[in-house]
């Protein structure tokens, strides 16, 4: 039966105390120091791990869930600027046929990525040598397989040190690996550079935005660069695209500027206006260039049924837009509520079963009466297109109903 990550670990570290004069903790310091990789790459430090004899404050290999690589005092490859981040390292070959990058491939690509470096681990014996490879160098080949020259050479010279009799396993946190078990997303920067992005959320990380960036490069997929951003961070900038286009969306409808609204309405799925926030299966959507002329079409068209009345709402966009869509106060709102659904009546809102992957942006105005059956609503509907830009799917009417 193989022995677990924990078991190996726990040699590796016991070997520490074994080894012999040759290959001490003392000289395998000296060495990781004078090769150790210089560059432009950013740090990223791991936390936690275990004070090892020696005096040597490392840290445990593969202590899961992992750090960035470049846990420690290594350094990691970022690659130059943002705008250089954003390209692959090579371009492949004109008219070369790419095959997709799929999840199912990202998923495949990075076990073999992270078997690349754990293979290695679990030869080595108690005294942290491995049997493959002599050399540094034929390291960096061995992980050449999956990753970027660059990347390899990070791997190489953050967790493997070149004695005279061979190579050893430098004691250390372990780099992060992608968690299949929990979701991520494939962001595609041009057709050969796709990032795979998954947040992370534990207590070595804390919680982090994991991107693994990708490139096609000699006829294969491989791990170009690993970068992460601050979750929390990401998520607030988010927030503020998404409340930044709803209220230009807002503006847009309030002053009847109807050709600059179209710009914002999703390209598929163009735009659903509903009375009421229980959602008709039947609702109108008008694609881009129907709003662009919204005011001018003088279509009579069916928008739903009255609540309370039964018959159909039967009006053409311009008076739709009088009765089901400006309100003389949504301006100046009495409260905005961002992605969260607030039950005001007795009616089910049912917008985020019709728009599972859309953020609602709610402009609430309070009744002006004692009995409180005079408030409305607006719900600016968006969801993000291929580009991660927010677009307007829906326009959604909340009043008071019997």
């Amino acid at each position: 039966m193989s022995k677990s990550f924990e078991e190996r670990m726990k040699e590796l570290e016991e070997g520490y105390n074994a080894m012999p004069d040759t290959i001490s903790p003392e000289k395998i310091i000296q060495n990781v120091e004078k090769k150790k990789k210089k560059s432009s790459w950013k740090k990223i430090y791991a936390a936690g791990g275990s004070v090892l004899a020696a005096g040597l404050a490392t840290l445990l290999i593969m202590s899961q869930p992992g750090v960035l690589p470049g846990g420690g005092d290594s350094e990691m490859p970022q690659g130059g600027t943002s705008e250089e981040n954003e390209q692959p390292s090579e371009d492949p070959d004109e008219g070369e046929d790419i095959p997709a990058f799929t999840k199912e491939r990202a998923v495949e690509l990075m076990n073999d990525y992270k078997e690349s470096f754990v293979s290695l681990i679990n030869e080595a014996g108690n005294d942290q040598k491995i049997d493959s490879y002599q050399t540094k160098e034929e390291v960096k080949e061995h992980f050449k397989t999956t990753m970027s020259d660059d990347l390899a050479q990070w791997m190489t010279d953050s967790y493997f040190t070149e004695e005279e009799d061979g190579v050893y396993v430098i004691a250390k946190d372990g780099p992060t690996w992608l968690e299949e078990g929990q979701p991520f997303e494939l962001e595609e920067v041009t057709e050969t550079h796709v990032k795979i992005v998954q947040e992370r959320d534990n207590e070595l990380l804390g919680n982090v935005e994991m991107i693994f960036h990708t490139a096609y490069q000699d006829d294969k997929w491989i791990v170009d660069e690993i970068d992460s951003n601050d979750a929390d961070e990401s998520a607030n900038e988010t927030n503020s695209d998404l409340v930044n286009t709803a209220q230009t969306v807002l503006n847009m409808i309030t002053s009847q500027d109807m050709n600059t609204l179209a710009s914002h309405v999703h390209p598929d799925k163009g735009v659903l206006f509903s009375p009421y926030v229980n959602i008709d299966e039947d609702a109108q959507v008008f694609q881009q260039e129907e709003v662009e002329h919204f005011f001018e079409d003088n279509q009579v068209y069916e928008w739903g049924v009255y609540d309370g009345r039964g018959n159909t709402i039967e009006l053409t966009p311009g008076e739709y837009y009088e009765e089901f869509i400006y309100e003389p106060g949504l301006q100046d709102a009495d409260e905005i509520v961002v992605d969260e659904i607030k039950q005001r009546g007795n009616m089910k809102n049912n917008i985020k079963n019709v728009f599972p992957e859309a953020a609602v942006v709610e402009y609430h105005i309070e009744s002006s009466e004692d009995e409180g059956m005079d408030w409305a609503s607006l719900n600016i509907v968006l969801e993000q297109d291929e580009n991660n830009t927010w677009k307007l799917v829906a326009i959604v009417h909340d009043e008071w109903t019997i």
